[in-house]
């Protein structure tokens, strides 16, 4: 993911904590709220996940996924992902299934998912409708 994505300062990662808007499912918790800024996204994956080479491969994964989806995010949010327990035995395609859920679910999607990036993600074109 390109660096003017990255969600890096502490106080913004506490402030999202504390305002933001929060919704979850079995693998991944959205923490959202807008922003007078760009888009900007950070991760967390957590030592409950596993060890380092599990946590790093989850946190690479999830990257992938959402840099797919940001032509698709509406502008002027800032998120966290946090990734629960069971993405350590989640492939690829789980991970983004859920994302995609979670944003259409939360209305964050600005348009349809186009299905270039549907396949990459292994998608299912009912979960890439505009929420």
């Amino acid at each position: 993911m390109q660096k003017q994505y990255r969600l890096k300062n502490g106080k913004v990662f506490d402030y999202l904590h504390k305002r933001g808007h929060s919704f979850a499912n079995k693998l991944l918790v959205l923490v959202y709220a807008p922003s007078k800024y760009p888009l900007k996204v950070g991760f967390i994956v957590s030592k409950k996940i596993g060890k380092a080479h599990v946590r790093n491969k989850t946190r690479r994964r999830l990257r992938e996924a959402f840099r797919a989806l940001i032509p698709f995010i509406k502008d002027n949010h800032n998120f966290i992902v946090i990734a629960r327990q069971e993405c350590a035995q989640a492939d690829f395609h789980q991970l983004a299934g859920a994302l995609v859920h979670i944003l259409t679910r939360e209305k964050l999607l600005d348009k349809k998912v186009d299905d270039n990036v549907a396949e990459k993600l292994g998608l299912h074109s009912s979960k890439t409708k505009k929420g």
